[in-house]
């Protein structure tokens, strides 16, 4: 009975997690080389075989296979579900493989655009009203949980996924959100001093912005720097093929476009890169993505680059394009993309040697 609850509960995780992913697709829907990548590592956010249906052994074979393509293990966790069991198991399956664990919690939700607040019950009861990251009620409990992760020591904590939608619909509220993220910084780093902390942006709702207001760009970087200085690196999420019919047609400075808002010693985290299989993409395409991802982040100052998903997942509300950007499908096949991604692993790992 416990093993079954379990599984329940990190379903429901796995789920949530998936919605994130599809919600920036959607989104975005709507409207020398190797030598230089060698300096970041790369990792992958862990989805399990045969999902929503997994068992156990599915999930320990996943933290297998993904400590054959990085050192890293991403989970994101929306706010008003956020479990510490849940997050103690991941964190423990990923360290017994020899990953590092990155964790997110989002605190806008997955619907209406991601313009409004994800809090949990509780705490929306005793904030009344003012559902406003500017609520006292609001600022001091969502404080406490990030303290609560950062009790956890996590190598990487980020404390938002995705917030430039917010910007982009809600200025006032990202203001009152940078504002509590700076709190929370400072919190967490006397609990947890080397947790590198930040946030992730929608790498390219950034340049559809940006060209859609070409004389403007100073002033959309303040979407990121209002974060500065307690922004120990830029977390980014992309999705190209929502705009590119191929990865072929990705110009040069596709990524390095990131200087024109970022300085160039500014660490760079690729939180999210997809590219589906099905819908806009084909097995090939995935691959020769892939395969383009060391020279797309030559010129960026990339740490850490992480996969979408680990295999295919198989739910009715999401079309191809969300339920196949994994790198296997979801009975466990290995796509191209696969081998690809476990050779830039390797190609990269023997650089940094």
């Amino acid at each position: 009975m416990k093993t079954t609850m379990a599984l329940q509960t990190i379903s429901k995780y796995f789920f949530d997690f998936i919605s994130l992913i599809a919600f920036a697709f959607a989104f975005s829907l709507t409207t020398n080389v190797l030598a230089e990548s060698g300096k970041f590592s790369t990792g992958i956010a862990i989805t399990p075989a045969n999902f929503p249906t997994h068992t156990e052994q599915d999930l320990d074979e996943a933290f297998k296979l993904a400590s054959e393509l990085g050192k890293y293990s991403v989970f994101i966790f929306q706010w008003h579900e956020l479990d510490l069991d849940v997050i103690r198991l991941m964190m423990s399956k990923s360290r017994d493989n020899g990953l590092v664990p990155i964790l997110g919690i989002s605190p806008t939700s997955l619907d209406q655009g991601r313009k409004e607040l994800d809090i949990p019950d509780s705490v929306r009861q005793q904030a009344g009203s003012n559902i406003s990251f500017s609520n006292p009620v609001i600022r001091n409990n969502y404080i406490n949980d990030v303290k609560k992760l950062a009790r956890l020591k996590p190598a990487y904590l980020c404390l938002a996924t995705e917030i430039n939608f917010l910007a982009i619909q809600r200025l006032d509220e990202y203001l009152h959100f940078a504002s509590l993220y700076k709190d929370a910084y400072r919190k967490i780093k006397q609990i947890s001093p080397h947790t590198k902390v930040f946030v992730s942006f929608q790498w390219e709702w950034v340049r559809i912005i940006d060209s859609r207001e070409m004389d403007k760009i100073k002033e959309h970087s303040k979407v990121i720097s209002i974060f500065k200085p307690e922004l120990d690196l830029v977390g980014l999420t992309t999705y190209p093929s929502a705009f590119h019919n191929n990865p072929e047609q990705l110009p040069a400075d596709y990524y390095s476009w990131i200087h024109h808002h970022i300085d160039h010693h500014d660490s760079v985290l690729i939180m999210e890169a997809g590219w589906p299989t099905a819908g806009s993409g084909t097995e090939l395409e995935q691959k020769h993505y892939i395969q383009r991802l060391p020279e797309l982040l030559g010129h960026v100052n990339t740490s850490i680059l992480a996969w979408s998903l680990l295999h295919d997942v198989n739910l009715a509300e999401f079309d191809a394009n969300l339920n196949t950007t994994g790198l296997l499908t979801g009975s466990g096949d290995r796509k191209p993309g696969f081998d690809a991604y476990q050779a830039l692993d390797k190609a990269t790992t023997k650089v940094r040697k």
